[in-house]
């Protein structure tokens, strides 16, 4: 699936510009402006790998009264790409250890009522624009090299898909060279050259073995290129489905689901020669593993125990941490697993994490004031609080975009368990699988899920609450 980039080059006032420098190698720096912002923050993530899409927090932005900003944040990979969920923008650029970027935001637009009821809301992605680095700055070179590349699939790409010409792909090759080479950046002629390999793709003028062949055997493996990973996440899709209906994977069921087994599949996966050496085989072990979790043909406790062998067993490390990431996301929600961690601020403005509730049960809910249902379960919860508050917490996560919205939703309203604002940390949602609301989670005293998902207050949770407290011995 061709996720249809659109670049906004935003139209700004250049000001004396400033040195390219963090002030520290080790460091990323990130200045500027950022119109109907004033008194508030922006949140900038990264992903932890490229197969989980784990998301972590990059840096926090102070937004001043002025509407400025200044911000400095470790770096981490390089180069590495952070984005920001803002409003109805999808933010991200490209960052460098070392380096300030002085930047220009898109004015703030909040979401409607419906796109904030929306978990999955995705908003309009949004490159933003550097002003202090000159034209062979990789974000320059992204976005100009995005904006030819969107153009490849109107004409060009329906004249291939149609007629097959290779005339037609010369030409696109030629002109991308012509137009992006010679910049000196590696970086950015991978990322070109994985572009042009999922065009290839997409318009069937190679397949997938093909692609593999060509762009993967005996290529190094670029773990933090957005476009080679986007391409091999694309070509190894759910492979261990793929693999098993073929004569040299057969065993691949009884690898997994009989011998739970790192060294058979590995060798199963070793029949197929065009995986080429260890480390891409062991790569596509792993996006099979992470496929596997969310179908039904194989055993989620015999897909653990090979990640966990793979994850201790493996000669490159960032396996071993790619291994972690899959761990952590396919059991976060599982009984028995400790839940997503949650970091956000309460009605005081004081930031509580799930962690702080440690020894306490929790019935963790998320809910919005524009929901009707949310609003029907909150006397409910209110009854419970009162009843046997002194021997579980209520956590609710309030959905809204701005953390005044909460704050004055709760001076009307006399609820007085916790209520934790969703905007210092969006990725909740996706954390927790929030698809409608409410949706409710119950937590042990040992921080790990008792209920996943929980009922809710209507569909008589209580029964299981008193339970649950009865046979702790805490109430009678």
């Amino acid at each position: 699936m061709i996720m249809q980039i659109r670049i906004v080059f935003i139209l700004v006032v250049m000001f004396a510009l400033v040195g390219t420098s963090s002030g520290h190698p080790d460091s990323v720096r990130i200045s500027g402006h950022a119109p109907g912002y004033a008194g508030h923050d922006i949140v900038f993530h990264y992903h932890k790998d490229n197969i989980t899409f784990t998301e972590e927090v990059f840096v926090t932005i102070s937004v001043d009264s002025t509407e400025s900003f200044s911000a400095t944040a470790a770096a981490k990979d390089n180069p590495l790409y952070v984005f920001s969920n803002s409003g109805v923008h999808y933010l991200y650029m490209y960052v460098e250890s070392g380096k300030h970027y002085q930047v220009v935001l898109p004015e703030k637009t909040p979401r409607t009522r419906w796109e904030s009821l929306n978990p999955y809301f995705e908003g309009t992605p949004t490159h933003i624009a550097v002003l202090n680095h000159d034209d062979d700055e990789l974000n320059n070179l992204i976005s100009e090299f995005d904006g030819y590349y969107e153009t490849l699939f109107g004409e060009p790409f329906l004249a291939l898909t149609a007629q097959r010409d290779q005339q037609i792909l010369d030409s696109v090759s030629l002109e991308n060279e012509r137009l992006f080479s010679g910049t000196g950046n590696d970086w950015f002629d991978d990322y070109r050259r994985y572009r042009m390999a999922f065009f290839r793709m997409m318009a069937r003028v190679e397949a997938s073995r093909g692609i593999s062949d060509n762009y993967f055997r005996d290529a190094p493996v670029l773990y933090d290129n957005i476009a080679y990973m986007e391409l091999f996440n694309q070509v190894y899709n759910n492979y261990f489905l793929f693999l098993a209906r073929t004569a040299r994977g057969k065993s691949i069921h009884d690898d997994i689901n009989k011998f739970a087994s790192y060294s058979r599949l590995m060798n199963t996966l070793q029949n197929d020669d065009v995986l080429g050496g260890d480390r891409l085989l062991e790569m596509v072990m792993l996006k099979g593993l992470h496929d596997s979790f969310y179908g039904s043909d194989f055993s989620r406790s015999a897909l653990l125990r090979i990640l966990d062998s793979l994850a201790v067993s493996t000669n490159y490390p960032e396996h071993a941490h790619i291994a972690r990431n899959i761990r952590e996301k396919t059991t976060r929600l599982m009984t028995g697993f400790r839940p997503p961690e949650i970091n956000m601020k309460n009605r005081e403005g004081v930031f509580v994490n799930l962690s702080d509730y440690h020894g306490e049960y929790v019935y963790l809910n998320f809910c919005t004031a524009a929901s009707y249902s949310c609003l029907s379960e909150y006397d409910l919860l209110q009854r419970l609080d009162e009843r046997f508050g002194e021997h579980f917490r209520i956590v609710t996560i309030f959905i809204a975009e701005e953390f005044e919205a909460m704050t004055g939703f709760l001076e009307k309203n006399d609820y007085n368990w916790d209520f934790l604002f969703y905007g210092d940390q969006p990725s909740v949602l996706k954390d927790y699988d929030i698809r409608m609301f409410p949706t409710c989670y119950f937590i042990g005293r040992d921080g790990k899920l008792l209920m996943s998902p929980a009922p809710l207050p209507s569909e008589d949770f209580e029964r299981f609450l008193v339970r649950t407290l009865r046979s702790d011995g805490l109430i009678r």
